[in-house]
This record gives C-alpha cells, sequence and structure tokens, in this order.
C-alpha cells in the first residue's frame, strides 16, 4: 500500500469516528442542540473535522474520489467551508439536518468504502 493510500484511509477513520461523535451528540435531541452551546459547538466541530479530514484524504490520494464515488466529497468539504469561513451565517436547521441525516448517510458510504479498500471501519466510540 502507498504511503498515500495509507494515510488516506487514516483520515477516512477520522471522518468515521467524527460521524460517531455527531451521532452521539445528536442523540441528546434537538432541545439540546438548540440550549446547550456545548452541544452545537461539538456537532459544528466534528463537522469541521469531517470536511478537513475529507480534503486530506484526497490530497493524499486523488484516486479516491474516483475509486469511492458513493462518498460525496465536495459537499463535504463545502459544509466545513461555510462552518469554518462563514460561521455568523450558519444556519442551525442545516446543522441539525446535515447532522441528522447527511452524516449518517456518509458514515454508511465511509463505512462501505473502507470495507472496499480491505479495511475495518473504527468501532463506534
Amino acid at each position: 500500500m502507498s504511503e498515500g493510500r495509507a494515510a488516506a484511509i487514516t483520515r477516512l477513520r477520522h471522518m468515521v469516528e467524527a460521524a460517531d461523535a455527531i451521532a452521539g451528540y445528536v442523540a441528546r435531541g434537538r432541545e439540546a442542540f438548540e440550549t446547550d452551546p456545548a452541544v452545537r459547538d461539538a456537532v459544528l466541530y466534528q463537522i469541521v473535522v469531517l470536511g478537513e479530514a475529507a480534503k486530506s484524504a484526497l490530497g493524499a490520494d486523488p484516486s479516491l474520489a474516483s475509486n469511492l464515488p458513493d462518498v460525496e466529497w465536495s459537499p463535504i468539504a463545502r459544509m466545513r467551508d461555510r462552518v469554518a469561513h462563514h460561521y455568523w451565517a450558519t444556519d442551525r436547521e442545516v446543522v441539525w439536518d446535515t447532522a441528522t441525516t447527511a452524516v449518517p448517510e456518509l458514515r454508511r458510504a465511509l463505512t462501505a468504502a473502507l470495507q472496499r479498500l480491505g479495511q475495518s471501519p473504527p468501532s463506534p466510540r
């Protein structure tokens, strides 16, 4: 396995871990997300981790984009950029929908991608 592929696999695992962390935070419910800044900040931070790890994975091994088409690389990176660079315009509804709908779908795609690459995904926290 090339050094780039190994680094990319590590980043894919980081993405799964971030998705699992988000699942734990949203399991506390919408009210906790709305009323507890720590929960909201934790979800936003993990979204940044997802996007950063996606960019890093593709940087380490650009072939992943074509080899793993089920992973929606661009939307992940764009959401990260939005949260990091336009934090004042971050819509809580979009963040909640991302955390509760898109992130679980992404986790499934990442798990399948790791298996396709002959790797086992990290165990949920």
